[in-house]
């Protein structure tokens, strides 16, 4: 769920390093082990991580309703890049691939939490909208368009420029400003992913879908697997370079049922509610506790932003029009707080 993300493949590079630089001070790490018991499930993911006390920090820069500093996101980024560039009416359809955003203020409704939403479930599955829509699991386009275009030449040239400014933007502040930001999010994750409770909800969870006729230990991994079968995420041992097939109509029918017994075994076991109460708590805990490294890497972020809308002229000067594509992937993604690097917080 916590995916800030960058740009394509790598905007995120330096996430995992960021925690280490020279940030602001912290984080404080010692969290007491909250009690839920069963709680009620969420009316939708996206209303449960409107009430936690993280989610505007993970937010910032993807989100421009983030509360922090509100507008001051990638996206509009590239669009003042290319205004500047004088190719500004190109902003919305460079031929580049466009910045994702699976988590925060662009949730999805099944995750290791569950799924959340029976009639969604029903309707949709484990279908990912087109990337950009907004809805579950979509992104925010910053450029939409194919890799080499149609739009004239120059423009391509300014794309990848403005693709390089901002990320070598994107790293500079995971390694300074908002490191604290991305520690703690590692922090949370794995806590809630270890936590009691939540363990006791997935192994409820997992016995309910046993009787469905479906097995799984784990929610998360589940959806994985319906996704796979749709050729939404490649498979263990899967050319990456193979194009996906369509699904058939037995296998929408197939991810369909995994999709409604997923959402009813998340509601009779409590497994949502169990979820994003222990988040909530172990949130509000580091926040609290971290809240004053938290204000200034927003300070120092809002700060960095208007020095890069006031230095862009300059940077578009002696920024390469290549855009550096390859560079390595992020050591781990934050759909659900899996392949966290970092190891879990100290109790109380």
């Amino acid at each position: 769920m916590r995916i800030r993300t960058g740009w394509c493949l790598l905007i995120c590079a330096a996430a995992l390093t960021a925690c280490t630089a020279n940030g602001p001070k912290g984080p404080a790490a010692t969290v007491t082990a909250p009690a839920v018991g069963r709680p009620p499930a969420p009316a939708s993911v996206a209303a449960a991580m409107a009430s936690e006390a993280f989610t505007p920090y993970a937010a910032l820069g993807a989100a421009d309703n983030d509360g922090l500093a509100p507008g001051d996101t990638y996206d509009a980024l590239h669009t003042a890049c290319m205004q500047d560039a004088g190719y500004g009416q190109y902003a919305s359809d460079a031929p580049f691939p466009e910045r994702e955003n699976r988590g925060l203020g662009f949730p999805q409704a099944y995750g290791p939490w569950g799924y959340v939403g029976t009639a969604l479930a029903a309707e949709e599955g484990f279908n990912a909208p087109e990337a950009g829509s907004g809805g579950p699991g979509g992104g925010i386009p910053v450029g939409g368009g194919p890799l080499g275009g149609s739009i004239p030449t120059a423009a391509q040239a300014a794309a990848g420029k403005c693709f390089n400014i901002l990320e070598n933007f994107n790293n500079a502040t995971l390694a300074r400003y908002l490191s604290i930001v991305e520690t703690l999010n590692n922090y949370i994750g794995a806590d809630v992913i270890n936590d009691g409770e939540f363990h006791a909800a997935m192994r409820r969870w997992s016995a309910c879908m046993s009787k469905q006729g479906f097995h799984s230990s784990d929610a998360n991994n589940f959806e994985q697997q319906a996704q796979e079968m749709l050729g939404q995420r490649l498979a263990p041992g899967q050319n990456p370079n193979s194009p996906p097939g369509q699904p058939t109509a037995a296998q929408q029918k197939q991810q369909i049922a995994m999709a409604v017994a997923d959402a009813n075994c998340t509601l009779s076991s409590d497994l949502s509610g169990v979820y994003f109460a222990v988040q909530t708590s172990y949130e509000k805990q580091f926040v609290s506790a971290n809240q004053q490294a938290l204000n200034a890497g927003i300070r120092e972020y809002k700060a960095a932003f208007a020095h890069e809308i006031k230095t862009m002229p300059a940077l578009l000067q002696t920024t390469s029009a290549t855009p550096n594509l390859l560079g390595p992937r992020p050591p781990g993604h934050r759909g659900g707080h899996h392949g966290l690097a970092k190891p879990s917080p100290s109790h109380s």
